[in-house]
């Protein structure tokens, strides 16, 4: 009996060793399930292949001048975000000798004599507003400058003899947009304040926030013109008592408010909301806030001041409507009233 059960013990162990040898893999490791090489070899095909072949998705950011500039909205009052801009590669064809328009008008207006000289270098006389046949106003523009829209605000007015007031964000003041600023201020225009970075109101930053906004920027003012400015435009029109007493400008704000800014991207129902805006609520000595980043502003800004002049007003500098000097620093200003 001892003889056959160990008979059978041999018999059964040279058939395992015989199946196992027919499973052995190439390396001589044993398979138990011969499905598993099959399995094995797919997920290590995949696991090779998908790398090597499908990339991981790629996203191409295409930017503007003005995209790369830190510049976000603080309240609803600018969207500065839906700001869309043409590309700035496309460059004002020859923005320092930008033509004359063919309807110019006159470019004296304290005489009212037809334009004998370019607009290019415009008649400043010591007192633009002496002559009390017309009713003056001063056009201020924020948040630029702008590599486009800055020339064509600037070239509006020069059709009428007339200047304005822009303020400015420090940090867009650079390349094409520098550019734009000189060609402003060479034309006669006053450059002023806005702040550095359009982060901050100046009611509740701090102070060293405050006069870090103000100084950076009246620095690249003075950089570019070479005149240090005399008037600054808060963000939002937000100031304290003690920060208009303590900030070393003229502090101007508005009475007329044509809240561009909202209809931006209104199409020309935009712009006949921003003409309304303004016509129906200007007067002798008032100053009106606008924006020349965007170009609704500026199609709305054509007719306005098209119409403007027919009712008998002249453009002139905020500095030049208020008759601003050094005394008047620590001061704040809504209009001429």
């Amino acid at each position: 009996m001892k003889k056959l059960t160990l008979i059978l013990c041999a018999l059964m162990l040279s058939a395992a060793i015989f199946c196992g040898c027919a499973e052995k893999t190439p390396d001589n490791t044993i398979n138990t399930n011969p499905t598993d090489e099959v399995e094995t070899n797919i997920t290590t095909t995949v696991e090779t292949v998908i790398p090597s072949t499908i990339k991981p998705e790629e996203t191409t950011e295409t930017t503007t001048e003005a995209e790369e500039i830190v510049y976000k909205p603080i309240t609803d009052n600018k969207v500065s975000e839906d700001i869309v801009e043409p590309d700035p590669t496309e460059k004002p064809t020859n923005p320092a000798t930008r033509p004359t328009s063919p309807s110019a008008k006159p470019s004296n207006p304290s005489t009212g004599d037809e334009a004998t000289t370019s607009p290019t270098t415009p008649t400043k006389p010591a007192d633009p507003t002496e002559d009390k046949r017309y009713k003056y106003i001063a056009f201020t523009f924020d948040d630029g400058p702008h590599y486009d829209l800055t020339y064509k605000f600037v070239d509006k007015l020069a059709e009428y003899g007339g200047v304005g007031t822009f303020y400015v964000v420090g940090n867009r003041v650079y390349g094409q947009q520098a550019s734009a600023l000189k060609y402003a201020y060479d034309m006669g225009n006053e450059i002023g304040v806005h702040g550095y970075t359009h982060e901050y109101y100046y009611d509740s930053c701090s102070d060293s926030r405050f006069k870090s906004e103000l100084s950076k920027t009246a620095k690249v003012i003075k950089d570019i013109t070479g005149e240090q400015p005399l008037t600054m435009r808060p963000i939002g029109g937000g100031i304290t008592s003690s920060r208009v007493k303590s900030s070393g400008y003229a502090v101007i704000n508005w009475n007329v408010d044509s809240n561009d800014w909202r209809y931006a991207a209104s199409g020309s129902s935009g712009v006949k909301t921003i003409v309304n805006n303004v016509l129906r609520a200007t007067d002798e000595g008032d100053i009106i806030l606008m924006h020349e980043i965007y170009y609704n502003s500026y199609d709305a800004f054509c007719e306005i001041i098209d119409t403007l002049y027919d009712r008998g007003y002249r453009f002139v500098t905020v500095s030049q409507l208020l008759h601003l000097d050094e005394s008047n620093k620590g001061k704040l200003y809504y209009s001429a009233d």
